[in-house]
């Protein structure tokens, strides 16, 4: 269990409305789609931009709370389950489509860009989605 000091810390960073430790916000993200693989988070936390997502990481490692990436999409294969507690780092603010290349045919987003958004956005150009994720 983190300490009250580290979650008012977080609630600092990014806001009370996007730090969430209550026992249903908790069990909502101890799992996803992979069947008997649940483990439920301390913490559930959505920063708005990178200097939050900063401060996050810096607490986290100064408390050595584990971190656990997760976008607003499916979850389908328990990547981000967080197996040790700890923050759930979720991206659904950070939704934003920041570039389309249509010459090398590319798109860059935002972790929190759902894939019926890409994959509209990239028809209304008269393209198609092949996802290839690279971080």
């Amino acid at each position: 269990m983190i300490p009250n000091s580290f979650i008012q810390k977080i609630t600092d960073i990014v806001g009370e409305s996007h730090v969430e430790h209550s026992e249903s916000a908790r069990m909502a993200y101890s799992y996803d789609a992979t069947p008997n693989f649940q483990s439920k988070p301390d913490l559930v936390v959505s920063p708005k931009n990178t200097e939050e997502i900063s401060q996050i990481v810096k607490a986290c490692g100064e408390h050595q709370v584990p971190i656990v990436p997760r976008g607003s999409g499916t979850n389908l294969a328990a990547g981000t389950t967080p197996t040790q507690g700890g923050v759930v780092l979720l991206f659904n603010r950070l939704d934003e489509i920041l570039e389309i290349d249509e010459e090398n045919l590319t798109i860059t987003v935002q972790p929190g860009v759902i894939t019926k958004t890409i994959c509209d956005t990239v028809e209304e150009k008269g393209l198609f989605t092949h996802l290839i994720l690279a971080l």
